[in-house]
Formats: structure tokens, sequence, C-alpha cells
């Protein structure tokens, strides 16, 4: 009995490997401190980098878009600091749109509402995305991704903030003291 419960072990099959999740898919996360994000992403042709638009739901909520790749994209100076860089977009081949991001090693992202507000609009109309900028020892990165085959899920991560897809939004009223 002891070796059939063995051999039935061992023939068991292997789990199946995580299959990674669908291109441009909204995806709801919790976040520590109670706090909540959705995120639209895609994994660039080669695998290199993933690009996502993203609605952090906390205190005030924040969209930005993100550029996030498997080496670094920066290292932080002599203070610890990690300076701003420009990253360029090309929208279907089109000419590289330059935009000033903040950048966390691998990570780089803008979550200026008037840059957020074109960058999703130039990516609802596109086939295809190109991200230019540079690694952490300067030289030259490049990733295409596939645009999201409708305008559904990015509008879904904006809505979720409050955003409108075209629309900047309006600044927040500044909290009394």
């Amino acid at each position: 009995m002891i070796l059939f419960l063995v051999l039935a072990q061992a023939a068991a099959p292997a789990p199946a490997p995580a299959t990674p999740p669908a291109p441009w898919v909204p995806r709801e996360r919790a976040n520590a401190g109670g706090g909540s994000s959705l995120t639209a992403s895609t994994t660039a042709s080669d695998g290199s980098s993933r690009l996502v638009v993203k609605c952090d739901r906390g205190a005030e909520p924040v969209v930005s878009v993100q550029f996030i790749a498997k080496q670094p994209l920066q290292v932080a100076g002599d203070d610890g600091s990690y300076p701003d860089k420009v990253v360029a977009l090309r929208f279907d081949n089109g000419p590289a749109i330059g935009y000033t991001w903040q950048l966390r090693g691998n990570a780089a992202y803008d979550a200026a509402p008037a840059d957020v507000t074109a960058l999703t609009m130039f990516l609802v109309k596109a086939k295809s995305v190109r991200v230019e900028t540079t690694n952490g020892a300067g030289f030259a990165f490049n990733a295409t991704f596939a645009a999201p085959p409708s305008d559904a899920p990015v509008r879904q991560v904006l809505s979720a903030c409050g955003y409108t897809l075209g629309t900047v939004p309006a600044p927040l009223a500044a909290k009394p003291k």
C-alpha cells in the first residue's frame, strides 16, 4: 500500500508554471496601509520590461504611467537620490515625445496629470508603443509594446481614480489647516 502511494505521488503531474497575466487586463491589488491599486499592463515584445497604467487609491488618488525594466534604469547619486530622466515614447513609429519621469532603480514613472492625460490618449489610439531611454550605465535602452486593443482597460484604470480619458483633472483642493 505504501509503495502504491509513493508511486501515485511520483506519477502526479507537476503543477503548471504560472502563466503571465493577459496583456492590458485590469487587475486590482490591496496595498499596505489600507489602500488599493488598479493596473493595466503589458510586457515588451522582447520580455525586457513592462508598460503600466496604474491608479493608486490611498489618501489621495494618483494615476501614473510606468515603465519597469529588468535592468536598472538609473543609479542613485552620491546623496542616495535618483535624478529624474527624460523618457521618450513613440506611438506607431511617430516622432519621439519626451517627458521627464521620476526614477528609482529599474522603474520609471510619470504621475503629472497633464502628462498622464496626454500619454493615455496617445496610448489608446496607437497600435504599438516604443519606449526609449538609457539604462543605469548610460546605454540606450528601447522596448516595444503592443498598445491596448481598445480604450476600455485604460478608461477603467483612470476612472478608478476619478480621471476621465482625455481630460486633465482639476487640481485637488488644498486641505484646510
